[in-house]
């Protein structure tokens, strides 16, 4: 053999050799736009930072792409609201079909307060299931099951750790003492 013999297996091997490379950034490169343009929504339960016996309900696109034709099935509501208003049955989002949920965006509904009720009545859970497609028309659904007992008995923390919790936790105490100050006041206008 030639020394151009070696030359020529050199660059064949090399020729090979990046054509596997490119093969395998090609495949990267569309896992990554898939993964860049891939919707991602989430729907989960939280309690009011100033309140926690109010409870919310947080619909959101964690993914990078938007969500299109999205619409939700509301399979099993709470059923011991206090106000009718608050029902999500009677929520636009769950009666019509969302053309575009970007990505980031977010939809929160007050669901109730949990105060004065019993733990039967928090045991049935909430149940969502969500349907949208992304933007090659790829269908995804997915089912929630919320378990609202898990956000009963939260106490907030005095005066909290928070700036929202701390301004909650004075304003609560200037009302006491505005309360007490009253009481004082209307006694010794009666004597």
């Amino acid at each position: 053999m030639r020394i151009s013999d070696y030359i020529n297996l050199i660059v064949a091997f090399a020729a090979i050799m990046t054509s596997i490379l490119t093969f395998f950034m090609i495949r990267e490169s569309k896992r990554m736009r898939k993964h860049y343009s891939s919707p991602e929504l989430s729907i989960y339960l939280k309690n009011a930072e100033a309140s926690p016996s109010l409870l919310f309900l947080f619909i959101e696109n964690l993914g990078m792409g938007t969500a299109y034709d999205v619409s939700f099935k509301l399979e099993k509501d709470f059923k011991h609201y206090k106000y009718e208003g608050f029902k999500l049955s009677n929520k636009a989002m769950f009666k019509k079909r969302l053309e575009y949920f970007y990505p980031q965006q977010k939809f929160e509904f007050l669901i109730d307060s949990l105060e004065d009720l019993t733990p039967s009545q928090l045991e049935e859970p909430l149940i969502i299931t969500v349907f949208y497609k992304d933007v090659f028309g790829k269908k995804y659904s997915r089912k929630f099951i919320l378990n609202i007992d898990l956000y009963t008995g939260r106490e907030m923390i005095t005066p909290g750790d928070t700036h929202l919790r701390v301004i909650s936790y004075h304003i609560e105490k200037i009302q006491q003492s505005l309360k007490t100050l009253t009481q004082l006041m209307e006694t010794h206008l009666k004597k």
